[in-house]
């Protein structure tokens, strides 16, 4: 039966809605109960095309009454809907960004080459092979032949990976425009917009701030502050300093990101239990209800160099080592104290080229002892993947 009531939403499955047009019911007889049993309603035949027919627009019908119920509950929505029901509780989806790098324009006469500020005239593309387009960021004049990077940004918002050399293809073609090409990597790699099933768990952790304990509460105020990609949070209930240098009855926050300072310092003051002392380096002052400042205590985690090497073998077709190494760099990232292993870069390069065999692979502190797994010189360091300090070989 197709209903809404206080228990939720019922509706007809394709079956129920087949027998509706053949049976029906007294007030609303089917077509069996006006023409009797023996009609053809085969599927070959005019009437039963005509029923199927009824039965699909119905049940399209029904799934998009669906899909409108499930938009008002924020576990369930998608897209636009979801990002409705989430700015009822302020927790707004995180934005992409955009992938920028330098492209070396070489003309051979005097030329001017529209950027994205002349807007609305078009701007100068090139593109990839893979398709990915450029636009020119800032109009340039030549006034001579020369050869120069400018700064192109990707067409499309999100994580669009640059390989060297192969932004090559003038899209946007202009007299006096010999060659395009990126001999180096993006300067930022842009980043995609928070998925649907992320921005649902933020939310659902945003709005159970208030009934959680004061280290979980801290630990998610802090995980939601615009900016902040990793969130460490230690505390100590002795009577005396612990092994991590954290003082009696002490916490120690290590926020990692681009938030501001001010930002992380109210989610700690707002979320830190009363009394509670802090270890950090860095203080930063919130004004209080009495317009006394506190100063609160936190850390930025300390960047550890991290070494990478991995030897690939075509299965069939070919690798590209430049494009494994872009693209592995590109979505290889560590949390606070979290620890490298080999198996895990191995299995991203396999999801990368499925075609390829991988071995001899390794990680390292200082690039010449390599073993399958390293871990963090201390729990408030960071890994930092580095293009300098990785090293992809195809055989």
């Amino acid at each position: 039966m197709n209903a809404i009531t206080n228990t939720g939403i019922s509706l007809d499955t394709p079956a129920e809605t087949l027998d509706r047009f053949l049976v029906g019911s007294t007030a609303y007889p089917g077509m069996k109960r006006i023409y009797g049993d023996n009609i053809n309603v085969n599927p070959n035949s005019p009437d039963g095309q005509f029923i199927n027919l009824g039965v699909l627009i119905t049940q399209d019908m029904l799934q998009f009454v669906a899909s409108v119920y499930s938009s008002f509950d924020p576990d369930q929505a998608v897209g636009r809907g979801l990002d409705q029901r989430c700015a009822i509780n302020g927790v707004i989806r995180r934005a992409g960004t955009y992938t920028y790098t330098p492209v070396t324009v070489t003309a051979t006469q005097a030329v001017t080459l529209a950027g994205l500020n002349t807007a609305p005239d078009a701007p100068f593309t090139v593109s990839d092979a893979a398709g990915n387009r450029f636009v020119l960021v800032t109009t340039y004049a030549f006034g001579a032949a020369a050869s120069t990077p400018l700064v192109f940004r990707a067409l499309n918002l999100g994580a669009v990976l640059t390989v060297v050399n192969t932004i090559t293809i003038i899209n946007t073609v202009t007299l006096g425009i010999s060659t395009v090409n990126n001999p180096a990597v993006a300067t930022t790699t842009g980043t995609n917009e928070e998925t649907d099933s992320i921005l649902r768990l933020r939310r659902a952790r945003s709005v159970a701030l208030a009934s959680k304990g004061y280290f979980q509460g801290l630990y998610d105020a802090l995980s939601n502050v615009t900016g902040v990609t990793d969130v460490l949070v230690l505390e100590n209930i002795t009577n005396t300093t612990d092994a991590n240098g954290i003082p009696a009855h002490s916490i120690w926050c290590v926020v990692a990101g681009t938030a501001s300072a001010t930002n992380v310092a109210n989610a700690i003051y707002l979320k830190r239990n009363a009394g509670c002392g802090m270890k950090g380096a860095i203080s930063t002052n919130v004004t209080q209800a009495d317009n006394s400042l506190f100063a609160v205590l936190y850390d930025v985690p300390v960047a550890q160099n991290l070494w990478i090497r991995c030897t690939g073998t075509a299965v069939t077709g070919s690798l590209d080592a430049a494009y494994l190494k872009t693209s592995l760099l590109a979505d290889l990232s560590y949390g606070i104290g979290e620890k490298a292993t080999a198996s895990n870069i191995v299995a991203r390069l396999q999801t990368l080229a499925p075609n390829g065999s991988f071995s001899v692979e390794g990680v390292s502190l200082d690039g010449t002892t390599w073993t399958s797994l390293v871990a963090t010189t201390g729990v408030n360091y960071q890994f930092v993947p580095a293009s300098a300090r990785t090293t992809i070989t195809v055989v």
